[in-house]
């Protein structure tokens, strides 16, 4: 029987408006929460599965610094909006 993997409760994140700079910020913490996942999920997968995740987390990446570079946002603005995503 295999064990019942562990999730975690939907967070409740507030509606924004598309195409704003507070999108950008929910699309960089939703990024970071992804990466997070894929971290957990590389360690017990091998081989091809791992490249993939790789190539994944690449693209993951590059939509996040888009999103950053597009809307000017900071390192320190970004990482503050985590941690206060984070915190609800």
């Amino acid at each position: 029987m295999t064990p019942v993997p562990v999730t975690r409760p939907p967070r409740s994140l507030p509606v924004v408006d598309a195409g704003t700079r507070e999108s950008a910020l929910c699309t960089i913490a939703n990024v970071a929460t992804a990466l997070e996942t894929l971290r957990e999920v590389r360690k017990h997968v091998r081989g091809d599965h791992k490249r993939r995740l790789d190539d994944v987390a690449v693209v993951l990446r590059v939509v996040a610094l888009d999103a950053q570079a597009t809307y000017a946002i900071t390192d320190e603005e970004a990482r503050s909006f985590i941690r206060d995503c984070r915190s609800r």
